[in-house]
């Protein structure tokens, strides 16, 4: 299966989706997430941090659009080699980056970087668990002072955090809940 990059420098360009069972986020959400982020401020020229990573699909189009970089948060091994193959099919092997580890297992400080823009789309049947991820990821210092963080999900996802508002946007069954820092 492959996948194909909507929109940036690298528009129609397609991806490998390995085959793991993983449920790659369809491109009209994708290209309604990215608008709406864009639609939120500016991103160009910043780094984007991508959590349940399963294809890269955001992370490559994050960097497509005008990010600067961008780091796949993947735990399933072989999802996290077709990222890697496919970043330097793309020439983006300086540009992305691969953690191929538990997310919730994850020291988020050892990345030493701050981010602007982080989706998280994790199997569903973990939808629970985050608000807990949440606070792990605000905790370790990596949130820039200007941030979006989105979670994908079967439901809008809850979470409350003094200094943080939400909006939540649904396409046929999935949401996406934005989470920003500024009013």
């Amino acid at each position: 299966m492959n996948l194909r990059i909507s929109s940036g420098f690298l528009r129609g360009r397609l991806i490998k989706v390995p085959d793991t069972g993983l449920r790659p986020t369809e491109e009209k959400v994708r290209s309604a997430f990215f608008n709406t982020l864009f639609s939120m401020i500016n991103f160009e020229n910043r780094s984007f941090l991508d959590i349940f990573s399963g294809s890269g699909a955001f992370a490559f189009e994050a960097v497509s659009r005008g990010f600067n970089s961008a780091f796949s948060v993947e735990q399933n091994k072989k999802a996290a080699k077709t990222i890697i193959s496919n970043s330097i099919e793309l020439g983006l092997e300086k540009s992305v980056k691969v953690l191929p580890v538990d997310a919730f297992s994850l020291n988020f400080a050892f990345l030493e970087k701050k981010f602007n823009a982080v989706f998280i789309d994790p199997p569903y049947v973990l939808g629970d668990k985050m608000p807990d991820l949440l606070n792990k990821i605000v905790d370790s210092g990596i949130v820039d002072e200007v941030c979006v963080i989105t979670v994908e999900g079967n439901g809008e996802t809850l979470w409350q955090r003094y200094g943080w508002s939400s909006k939540t946007k649904k396409f046929g069954g999935t949401y996406l809940t934005f989470f920003y820092n500024w009013e």
